[in-house]
């Protein structure tokens, strides 16, 4: 019974733990069942933890720069910063999504009854039109500008669903390499060219920033391949292991049934 235990969980070692550094877990009830105790944090931090929590640091970092008018050096516009403070609306919802999902409090519970995907698809909808304000403004590049905070926000918010006792899912990593490697070519472009000085320190700070985290972002990405690889080897070790322990097991070897009594 103790050997089926075992490759039962190896058979799981492709799920992440959730991250009890960035934000604890819901309290269990006193009456809980005994399996809560499976989900306990280790003491140590453990490796795969990493990926997510640099994923965390480059959201942020993006969406803190997406702010700046980084991508336009001609200032703060109007139109693009209603559109990022609709999509930083929307960022607001789809965090009140994650929570609601881990049954935290949320001024949008009501709508989260209503169904489970109403408060994920009502964040996508507030997002998609704070974008579609940028075409308001006469540069394109706003969309790009806005585009890249809706990614900073939802990426965040996926990291954060993480640690509330969701999976870790590396994808947005992918997606904000783009977004730095745009922003480095647009440091070049803006220090060669003939801007007011105020809007070129910010297109430059701006810049520098998203390309910060496209550098985080990308080692991300490095990073959960690297633990993806890892995982992959260890489960078929602990498969190749089960196996060998049941052939045991059924030619009656005397060690077999001692460890599994063990």
């Amino acid at each position: 019974m103790s050997n089926a235990n075992e490759a039962g969980a190896n058979s799981d070692l492709h799920d992440l733990e959730p991250l009890q550094e960035l934000e604890p877990m819901p309290a269990e009830p006193a009456n809980a069942a005994a399996p809560s105790a499976a989900r306990a944090p280790s003491a140590a931090p453990q490796e795969i933890e990493k990926a997510p929590l640099m994923l965390q640091k480059a959201a942020l970092f993006l969406v803190v720069a997406t702010l700046l008018p980084w991508l336009v050096p001609e200032g703060f516009n109007l139109a693009r910063l209603g559109a990022k403070a609709v999509i930083l609306l929307g960022g607001w919802v789809a965090y009140c999504g994650v929570e609601f999902a881990h049954g935290g409090k949320t001024p949008l519970d009501g709508l989260g009854k209503a169904h489970k995907l109403a408060l994920p698809l009502a964040s996508y909808v507030v997002i998609l039109a704070g974008i579609g304000l940028t075409l308001i403004a006469p540069a394109w590049q706003g969309m790009i500008e806005a585009s890249g905070l809706a990614v900073g926000v939802l990426a965040w918010c996926g990291v954060h669903g993480y640690a509330r006792g969701g999976k870790f899912n590396p994808m947005m990593a992918l997606v904000i390499p783009m977004f730095g490697l745009a922003a480095f070519v647009n440091v070049i472009v803006v220090a060669v060219k003939d801007f007011e000085a105020l809007p070129k320190l910010l297109a430059i700070v701006g810049s520098l920033g998203v390309t910060g985290a496209g550098g985080f972002a990308g080692y991300t990405m490095f990073l959960a391949m690297k633990e993806a690889k890892a995982h992959g080897e260890a489960k078929k070790r602990a498969q190749a292991e089960a196996r060998a322990e049941e052939r045991r097991r059924k030619r009656g070897d005397p060690g077999a049934a001692g460890s599994a009594q063990g």
